[in-house]
């Protein structure tokens, strides 16, 4: 999201606001709310008020609020707000775009699938997207999915996630990638990213370990990701790496670089991601440019992306066997690295940023 909106601030104007959630003597807001700015573009934090735990389809609300006062007390005249995530973020940039008579654009992003699963916000989501003036969907699953919600065709762009080609590119020289990440010479090593939710499916993998080394040797497992909020996760994968015991051949890199991830990636056998849902994943994306082939689960986006037997294999969510079988037989597989990488390297992320604001151009011109 950060790197669209780099480039998409090179093309137009544009001002980021973040309402981050906010409680007396309970949330204290992690930083500075006076320093302002973070990083480029920048970025504006305000605190938003929200009830810990409480009343949650009231965050829309409090959402729409913080926004809403940000941009009359700083952010000067805004001719659109373009959102992101549906919930409470899409929900409430919608009614602050209303209450300031500006048009209104959401980027659907993976989060819909489980927000939906909430009636009361299933019905304000729905608004939003029957409201809304233009959408974007970073795949065509998440799409479809818009239309189901709203129970109606919905003009919704579809805009994949690109790639940052400076930093996810393929390396020829596999043995350099190994030594540069100190992994034996001697092991074949496959490794997943991803958050630390139990949705990402880092538990799956590690349930089939045993039978992927029983069948192919020594295999080592690498998780990159840090803590997303939830901390029993982390506790529960620990617990399981030390109870089957695989403690010496399943690593928790935690959070990792993005030059080093892609220094692993290069380095890897495979790439493997057992997730639960998605919308448009980067990681597979990013394994794919640095010449990685990918055994991931067949859900949401991850289809689109995984369109060429030649680029890995897909697997239905939730069977063991089918995942321990496909990461098997594609560890004894040959695979065109470079050929992987072309693919995965086709999308900049500067082509990504013109596309929207075509969308955004249009949408101001012809709002509803």
């Amino acid at each position: 999201m950060q790197r669209r909106l780099r480039e998409i601030a090179k093309i137009m104007p544009l001002s980021v606001v973040a309402p981050v959630p906010w409680f007396p003597g309970i949330a204290p807001v992690p930083f500075d709310l006076r320093s302002g700015e973070c990083d480029s573009p920048p970025v504006r934090f305000v605190r938003m008020f929200y009830l810990p735990g409480l009343f949650k389809r009231l965050d829309a609300r409090f959402f729409a609020k913080a926004l809403a006062e940000a941009i009359r007390d700083g952010a000067g005249p805004v001719d659109l707000i373009d959102a992101h995530f549906e919930w409470p973020d899409g929900v409430g940039a919608f009614r602050a775009a209303r209450r300031l008579g500006v048009p209104f654009v959401c980027t659907l992003r993976g989060k819909l699938v489980s927000q939906i699963e909430y009636p009361a916000r299933r019905r304000m989501i729905r608004e939003m997207l029957v409201g809304a003036d233009a959408l974007i969907a970073v795949s065509k699953s998440l799409a479809d999915l818009a239309c189901e919600v709203a129970g109606r065709a919905l003009d919704v762009r579809v805009i994949p996630n690109g790639i940052d080609g400076e930093v996810f590119r393929w390396q020829s020289d596999r043995a350099a990638a190994r030594a540069a990440c100190g992994w034996q010479a001697d092991a074949r090593y496959v490794v997943s990213v991803g958050h630390l939710q139990e949705l990402k499916g880092f538990h799956q993998l590690v349930g089939v370990w045993p039978e992927v080394r029983r069948r192919c040797g020594d295999v080592r497992l690498v998780l990159v990701g840090g803590s997303a909020g939830e901390p029993g996760y982390e506790r529960r994968l620990r617990g399981q790496i030390d109870a089957l015991p695989l403690e010496d051949v399943v690593t928790l890199a935690g959070r990792v670089e993005p030059a080093r991830v892609a220094a692993m990636l290069n380095a890897a056998d495979l790439f493997a991601l057992a997730s639960r849902s998605e919308g448009w994943c980067n990681a597979i994306a990013e394994a794919l440019a640095c010449g990685c082939p990918v055994v991931a689960t067949d859900v949401g986006g991850n289809s689109e992306i995984m369109n060429d037997w030649g680029l890995g294999r897909l697997v239905p969510y939730g069977e063991p066997e089918a995942l321990t079988e496909r990461i098997c037989v594609s560890l004894e597989e040959t695979w065109d690295r470079a050929r992987i990488a072309e693919y995965g390297g086709r999308r900049s992320w500067s082509e990504v940023a013109g596309e929207c604001v075509e969308v955004f151009r249009s949408a101001m011109e012809h709002p509803r």
